[in-house]
């Protein structure tokens, strides 16, 4: 009753947060509603450069006797502003923060900054298997401690499908700061050209599948794809494999006790076969040679493609709709982009897939307990200002419908093009997420390139469904059994 009493005071406290930033105001740590100030809030390193980042610009020094807390991420330094205004206030004459950027999320630069010496109090990553390494290799803090402290569990506050995924060896070594959920986009304006019904929650695969068909058309340059989704052969997410974890839930392609792939389960079959069919016979998918060729794996290319009538649906994760804003290019006067749920097997309750990227604590950090307030400001108690930026949900578990609603209020808004009410609409209903992170090392590099090489050559045509499939058992088999020797 202790910890529920705790739990409650906490979610309440976040409602009254998100309520107060709602208005334009911000929690300061008098209790006062005024807006954070935010000027004065450029990017700062504590060196000349950031290893594997950017030059560093001035920001505001630290007030007397306040510890300065260094956080790096890849994020533009214009989005962190508001953040950076918003904790110094919070934390005023105890912490200040300062914000370093990377070049971007890959495994090296990451590792170099790391590895440089510099202080650095939290660190972000987009690769669930560069985590894992990290924190096998003692690099990063366990977080369990301060979950403990605070009188909290990993599951109350991040959700059961982040739990599965971020457990490590009964520890936590980072937190998700957002989560990416997969959904249906999909181009109105075609919809209502082919007089055709626009896709709504319930529907099945088969629906998805004939809904392609009948909204591909014309040959050539001229031709219209039904949909367009990521092909494993490219950098983007894959979705070969989605109906295979809606079945099977979480750490997908293997065996229950890790010791064998799951490349064998009639799932990943069924799932396949049906992808196969969708892009090799029925045509209905944009082929894999275009799909390289207009490099539609790179999500802004991806969004560009559905608005330019390219294809009438495209599969991507939420913050797809971050794609539609001037900086990305001119979207045109008539676009009209709606969104569904992900179809399932049986019409049922959504099961929808979602991965993310998360913050961690350096075992190096000098100070853990700021590093602590630090990570827990920007992922738990005020995901708004970093996640919400980015128009992704925060990695926490959001509880009420008001907190859900202020958030999906903050990605879809002043996204041109995008309809808002149909969006908010369909956020608002209940779903169950399957985590996509893998942090089990057994033959995952390995894994992940075999899967990429076999269903490539399934989407060309080069290689039939069963081949494939059982390749890719054999093959990923013995990666598992030679990375456990």
């Amino acid at each position: 009753m202790k910890q529920f009493k705790k739990l409650a005071a906490l979610v309440l406290a976040v409602i009254m947060v998100m309520s107060l930033a709602a208005c334009g105001g911000g929690s300061g740590s008098n209790g006062s509603t005024a807006a954070p100030n935010t000027s004065g809030n450029a990017t700062q390193a504590p060196q000349t450069q950031a290893p594997g980042g950017s030059e560093a610009q001035t920001q505001a020094p630290a007030g007397e006797g306040e510890y300065t807390v260094y956080f790096y991420a890849w994020t533009n330094p214009d989005n962190m502003k508001t953040l950076l205004a918003a904790f110094d206030e919070e934390y005023e004459g105890k912490y200040h923060m300062e914000y370093v950027k990377l070049d971007d999320a890959k495994t090296l630069t990451i590792n170099t900054a790391l590895a440089s010496g510099s202080q650095i109090d939290v660190m972000t990553q987009a690769s669930s298997m560069d985590l894992r390494v990290r924190a096998d290799e003692g690099t990063y803090e366990g977080l369990k401690q301060f979950f403990d402290k605070e009188g909290w569990t990993y599951a109350d506050i991040c959700g059961e499908a982040n739990e599965a995924t971020q457990n490590i060896n009964g520890d936590y070594y980072a937190i998700p700061y957002c989560q990416n959920i997969n959904m249906i986009w999909f181009n109105k304006k075609l919809f209502d050209a082919a007089n055709e019904p626009y896709p709504e929650a319930g529907w099945t695969w088969e629906d998805f599948r004939q809904t392609a068909i009948r909204m591909t058309s014309g040959e050539g340059e001229n031709k219209v794809y039904g949909a367009m989704m990521d092909y494993a052969g490219g950098d983007g997410d894959n979705y070969w494999d989605f109906i295979a974890r809606q079945k099977l839930g979480p750490f997908t392609y293997y065996n229950d006790d890790f010791t064998a792939s799951a490349f064998d389960d009639p799932a990943f079959a069924e799932s396949l076969s049906f992808f196969y069919q969708m892009a090799v016979v029925d045509k209905c998918i944009v082929p894999y040679d275009e799909y390289s060729a207009m490099q539609y794996s790179n999500d802004t290319q991806g969004m560009i493609g559905l608005y330019s009538d390219k294809y009438a649906m495209w599969m991507a994760p939420v913050y797809g709709c971050l794609y539609t804003k001037p900086s990305y290019g001119e979207v045109p006067a008539d676009a009209d982009i709606g969104m569904v749920d992900v179809p399932t097997v049986d019409g049922g309750k959504t099961v929808t897939t979602v991965y993310t990227s998360t913050a961690s604590v350096p075992s190096s950090a000098p100070n853990k307990d700021a590093s602590w307030e630090a990570i827990k400001y920007i992922t738990i108690l005020h995901p708004e200002y970093f996640a919400g930026p980015k128009a992704m949900h925060p990695g926490i578990d959001l509880k009420t419908d008001e907190q859900k609603e202020f958030f999906n209020s903050i990605i879809f808004s002043d996204k041109p093009g995008v309809d808002y009410d149909m969006c908010m609409a369909n956020m608002a209903m209940d779903r169950t997420l399957v985590s996509k992170d893998n942090t089990v090392r057994q033959g995952q590099v390995e894994m992940n390139e075999i899967v990429k090489e076999h269903t490539t050559l399934v989407f060309t045509g080069d290689e039939s469904v069963e081949e494939a499939l059982k390749a890719m058992k054999e093959e990923a088999d013995e990666a598992i059994a030679n990375s456990s020797n």
